[in-house]
């Protein structure tokens, strides 16, 4: 995993991300070594939803730590990211009809931020897998065209 891009945080098509997560963040209370951790910060992300992201995410979409969150990045514009132990957050207009969808996490949600199952329980695995990478090949895709 990489070390968070510094462009990330001053990109104000960030802003709504970045103090949502910012506002959870935490630093480890105990030594790194006895607490899950993520570039410092005390990891936001279920270790399993973390191994989940890490099979999906594109091959090409180096996993970047935002405030102890995993996330996807494209031309410092952040993409998707995985939080507590099931929602994947991704930055597209719309979603597509197939994909299972979590309850919304409203401050993201008001600003064209997805919440989708990272397991798409409905769905057999390769299928969920391959649907979830698409969508977040789309939101890294998405993520390119915003300008600031």
């Amino acid at each position: 995993m990489e070390r968070s891009d510094p462009v990330l945080a001053y990109h104000p098509a960030n802003r709504v991300l970045l103090d949502y997560l910012q506002t959870r963040a935490r630093r480890p209370n105990t030594p790194i070594g006895h607490t899950y951790a993520l570039d410092g910060w005390e990891l936001r992300t279920h270790p399993d939803l973390l191994e989940r992201f890490e099979e999906i995410a594109p091959d090409d979409a180096p996993i970047i730590p935002l405030f102890g969150v995993p996330a996807l990045a494209a031309n410092g514009i952040a993409a998707a990211a995985a939080l507590g132990t099931n929602w994947l957050m991704v930055r597209l207009p719309q979603l597509p009809d197939n994909v299972e969808t979590k309850d919304p996490i409203l401050p993201l949600s008001n600003h064209g931020w997805h919440a989708v199952s990272a397991w798409q329980s409905g769905t057999p695995s390769a299928e969920g897998k391959q649907r979830l990478t698409n969508l977040l090949n789309d939101a890294l895709h998405h993520a390119r065209t915003i300008n600031p």
